[in-house]
């Protein structure tokens, strides 16, 4: 063999191997981007999509062009299924769920603004915890987002490995929805009590106080209006932009089970999370003044579906103490959307608050009356609640 033919053979090998990638990249597209091509058992579980939902999650925003979002945190990536019929107007517009795991409210408001400089949005639920919801300088972040170009998808060295264990791991479950919604560690309930009661010790451990105690349940301060104002410039902003552009917005605080909310007033908190509520229904009633496209939706309480008991790992709503299954978010959309309750079993406390400020002050009372109402009528929870964090 010639020199000359060693090295054409060479060149050859190496540009179908190349072309080889770039096929096997193309057809099972391990990151969701194509989304045009599922195999039962060679590539319709993307294993690998929630090691990149950060980086692709943009792209298929840019591509579908969804009109109905939702931007949170993985509480509401996991919670809110985007095919709700009232979310989706019984399905006759584009949805996505846009939650990203671990998500701060930093990269949540700059999904939105970034949703909105690249699609038609018509309707957005946004999670939010109660606190400063500043404004931040997202030009860094829109940089990174959206801007995969196709040789990563199709050639690099990681799009070649998620091929590989795409294909390799089939036989899992799915991490995803193609419409974004994540599943978390549903249905594998074997070690929820662990789960709480590693969380709901690092809580108390960590209170700066260290005075945490269980209070008895009549425990609360009086109402008193907040002192010092948080910072609300970034959700004023937002809020402004969507507004604009006649979005109809529901925002939304991420619930907890009952038992982090008793652990978090135990540490002395049993106000500071209202006066938020407070703040952010005020900023929400002067966008309001002119077009009243926003609402304000809080579902803390103790309504049987946030005191569910945690036992012998038979759960059914929760997946730990702040991250809840859909058949839980969706009770909430029906409430949201349709202000349906037909599905709520039976409580004593109401399943979701549209507050203004006065209703913050309102709620802020019936929700310990309806604490004492619940304690009083199950004992066990005060014993559980010890038990987890003793």
């Amino acid at each position: 063999m010639t020199t000359k033919t060693y090295t054409n053979s060479v060149i050859y090998g190496l540009l179908f191997l190349l072309l080889l990638t770039v096929v096997i990249n193309r057809v099972v597209d391990p990151f969701w981007y194509y989304r045009d091509i599922s195999i039962n058992g060679f590539n319709a579980v993307k294993t690998e999509f929630h090691s990149y939902e950060d980086q692709i999650k943009p792209i298929i925003v840019k591509e579908i062009r969804p009109e109905i979002m939702i931007f949170s945190n993985s509480y509401f990536e996991i919670g809110f299924n985007p095919l709700h019929l009232g979310l989706t107007d019984n399905g006759r517009r584009r949805s996505y769920n846009f939650g990203i795991a671990a998500a701060s409210w930093d990269k949540v408001y700059c999904n939105v603004i970034f949703a909105l400089d690249n699609t038609n949005l018509k309707t957005v639920v946004i999670g939010i915890k109660p606190g400063p919801l500043s404004a931040v300088d997202c030009t860094m972040q829109h940089k990174n987002i959206g801007n995969i170009e196709q040789k990563t998808l199709l050639i690099s060295f990681d799009a070649l490995r998620g091929s590989f264990n795409t294909i390799r791991h089939q036989y899992r479950t799915p991490t995803h929805t193609i419409e974004g919604m994540l599943f978390y560690h549903r249905n594998n309930g074997s070690q929820i009590e662990q789960v709480f009661k590693f969380y709901l010790q690092r809580l108390v451990k960590s209170a700066t106080n260290q005075t945490c105690k269980i209070p008895s349940s009549t425990d609360y301060h009086q109402w008193s209006y907040p002192k010092n104002d948080e910072d609300m410039a970034g959700l004023k902003k937002i809020l402004e932009l969507l507004v604009n552009r006649n979005v109809q917005v529901k925002l939304v605080t991420y619930p907890n089970h009952a038992l982090w909310m008793e652990s978090i007033m135990s540490c002395g908190d049993t106000i500071g999370r209202w006066h938020s509520l407070y703040q952010i229904s005020t900023v929400v009633e002067g966008i309001n003044k002119n077009k009243h496209l926003v609402e304000l939706w809080d579902f803390q309480g103790t309504s049987d579906f946030l005191t569910e008991r945690i036992k012998n790992n038979h759960v059914k709503y929760w997946q730990d103490h702040g991250h809840f299954n859909y058949e839980m978010g969706d009770v909430m959309l029906d409430v949201i959307f349709n202000n349906k309750r037909t599905q709520i079993i039976d409580s004593s406390d109401e399943f979701g608050i549209l507050l203004t400020p006065n209703r913050v002050v309102e709620r802020y009372y019936s929700f310990f009356e309806k604490r004492k109402e619940f304690i009083i009528q199950n004992p066990w929870f005060y014993e559980d609640l010890g038990n987890f964090i003793k």
